[in-house]
């Protein structure tokens, strides 16, 4: 999600209309289809953009818009590649074998499995267990998810901000300027039911950050974290412990989502790794309406 996101115009079709709409969260761009509806106002500074499909455009033939159409100005000139979006539901998901990294630079997503050492991955997880009575529900686009700020002092910023962490994603992504920003590194709990749409991370920073979703522990969670891949298949993974995914935000990111589960929770850490610190004003509006801000 990020204010580079923000559409400023909007195009219809005899086929299609799109629109954007402010959501509950600054923190993601999101995608959904319904009817076709007619132009919305658009604020220069938006919190979600919800892209909005007809039914029509799941038609075979019919291409689907992007954020980039040129009757559409764009706030920010690196739009102009956005990738593909969520494909239709019935679309089947390839799955990826969490035994082996795996790397897609075009759509900017990267699986690293055995991202910290065990010593590392054991503390990150008695560190999370005891925040965990810090959680607050998060009233974003996310469902059901309760989240924690991670302190700075806590084992666990320790372990994402040197060392083996900053190897690993280094290594990962080929980026090797990347350290560990300055928005807080946060501590969540996924249950039964909790899930979130298709979606893309807005640019917190100029250069667009990296987003590391760790999963410390997953305790019969029986749901999945989904992606559009750069050939457009549907990406899907059931990540075990002390395995890191990682999504670069912006326009060109991937889209993703996490399907809902049926049992079990979920606990990750997600940590934001940058180049530069030069931020977009979606910064600060992320950091006002963080649950724990709250």
């Amino acid at each position: 999600m990020s204010a580079s996101a923000c559409v400023r115009g909007v195009h219809t079709g005899p086929r299609r209309a799109r629109s954007t709409h402010a959501g509950p969260s600054p923190r993601c761009v999101t995608w959904r289809a319904v009817p076709p509806r007619g132009v919305a106002d658009i604020h220069r500074w938006c919190r979600t953009v919800t892209l909005i499909a007809a039914t029509a455009w799941g038609d075979e033939g019919t291409s689907t818009p992007s954020v980039t159409d040129p009757a559409s100005a764009s706030m920010n000139d690196d739009d102009d590649d956005a990738l593909i979006p969520p494909p239709q539901a019935s679309t089947p998901p390839v799955e990826v074998d969490v035994t082996v990294p795996h790397a897609d630079p075009t759509a900017q997503v990267w699986f690293i499995p055995n991202f910290l050492d065990e010593a590392a991955a054991a503390a990150v997880a008695k560190g999370c267990g005891k925040l965990r009575k810090r959680m607050k529900s998060d009233h974003s686009f996310a469902t059901g998810r309760l989240s924690a700020m991670v302190p700075m002092a806590s084992p666990v910023y320790a372990a994402f901000s040197k060392g083996v962490a900053i190897e690993s994603i280094r290594r990962a992504t080929g980026v090797d300027t990347l350290s560990l920003g300055d928005f807080p590194v946060e501590t969540r709990l996924y249950r039964p039911g909790s899930e979130m749409t298709w979606h893309q991370d807005v640019k917190l920073y100029h250069t667009p950050q990296h987003e590391l979703i760790y999963t410390v522990s997953n305790d019969g969670w029986d749901g999945a974290t989904e992606w559009v891949g750069s050939d457009g298949l549907r990406m899907s993974i059931r990540a075990p412990s002390n395995s890191a995914l990682v999504f670069a935000a912006g326009p060109k990111g991937a889209w993703h989502r996490v399907v809902g589960a049926g049992d079990g929770t979920r606990t990750i850490v997600k940590a934001l790794y940058v180049e530069d610190f030069a931020k977009t004003e979606a910064f600060a509006e992320v950091m006002d309406e963080a649950p724990w801000r709250r």
